[in-house]
């Protein structure tokens, strides 16, 4: 099982157990060390998992002191925070596809080109060194909607900065990428780089179904 697997898992598991109550409001988690023994995983897995759960809002992480409950209603709050987020994905999808069939037609000029072409090679870096890779994957999308030379699309996508970043934090992958998202990615690039529009609007549908997806089977 992958560490990304494990770390859903985990998180997912946590999830249920404030759910049901077996951790109320305010009632500290069990600490790392504790958590890890009992899911069998790493400490940096369980750290992982408690970031998710954070980025929800559904713990409260204390360096020092440990993760706390802080949703007073986790199934509503939970509810609440899958619409907010799936809802972030749509509006994402609907951006960036529009934005991929305008710059396929148009064509990029020569700095909207060499942008998108240097925020690829940085997160194939990123995968190639098996680094963190959320700046180079906030900086890749921009430079996507940017190649529709308009500054009014820039805008929008700027709108959700803090929403997408709390959605990569929490999606299977976390702050790196794996090769199979790398190369949709590369799919994405070539809709504004060689005008192969079908190609990158499905890609960038595929991408934001896999967050959904996710969240769907995160948040229940």
């Amino acid at each position: 099982m992958s560490a990304r697997t494990q770390r859903s898992r985990v998180a997912d598991q946590l999830l249920q157990d404030i759910r049901a109550r077996r951790y109320g409001p305010g009632e500290r988690l069990p600490s790392e060390r504790r958590l890890s023994e009992a899911f069998g995983v790493s400490r940096p897995v369980v750290r992982e998992a408690l970031g998710m759960l954070s980025s929800l809002g559904l713990v409260d992480v204390q360096v020092g002191r440990g993760a706390f409950v802080t949703a007073k209603d986790v199934a509503l709050q939970s509810r609440d925070v899958q619409r907010s987020l799936v809802e972030v994905t749509v509006m994402r999808e609907v951006l960036e596809c529009g934005v991929l069939g305008v710059s396929s037609r148009r064509g990029p000029d020569a700095a909207e080109t060499a942008e998108v072409e240097a925020a690829l090679a940085e997160l194939e870096r990123c995968v190639a060194d098996g680094a963190e890779a959320t700046g180079a994957d906030h900086r890749f999308h921009r430079a996507i909607v940017a190649a529709a030379g308009s500054a009014t699309a820039v805008r929008l996508w700027e709108e959700f900065t803090s929403e997408i970043s709390t959605v990569i934090k929490i999606s299977p992958n976390g702050s790196t990428m794996d090769e199979a998202t790398l190369e949709r990615h590369r799919v994405l690039a070539a809709g504004v780089l060689g005008g192969e529009f079908e190609p990158a609007r499905q890609a960038c549908h595929d991408l934001h179904e896999d967050y959904r997806r996710f969240l769907r089977d995160l948040l229940g």
